[in-house]
């Protein structure tokens, strides 16, 4: 089998250092990725923790087993959402008063 020429060998082994710093660049940004989406996501340091693990050990299929498992709402959407369910609360409770009142003032002028 003919030997390839020196730059050939040179030219893959670039090459291969591109592709391998370019998928450790890809991990990385992935990582950071997800560990500032589940900072977003959780208080909880082990679910934080396990979800980069995921990530970096097993990096495709754990980004999917992730954004799989990952709450749906981060912690500002769950905390608005429970901000508005508590005026809604407040507002129909109130309503039911003042409702109740003037049934109760009809109901005393009969």
């Amino acid at each position: 089998m003919p030997e390839l020429p020196q730059t050939a060998v040179t030219a893959l082994r670039l090459g291969a250092a591109m592709c391998g710093a370019a998928t450790a660049l890809l991990v990385f940004s992935l990582t950071v990725w997800a560990a500032r989406d589940i900072s977003a996501r959780s208080r909880d340091k082990l679910i934080r923790v396990s979800s980069v693990l995921l990530v970096v050990l097993v990096p495709l299929v754990g980004l999917i087993a992730y954004l799989l498992l990952r709450p749906r709402e981060t912690l500002a959407e769950r905390y608005e959402r429970e901000l508005i369910e508590e005026i809604l609360t407040r507002e129909v409770s109130a309503a039911a008063i003042k409702r109740a009142q003037v049934e109760g003032r009809a109901a005393g002028r009969t």
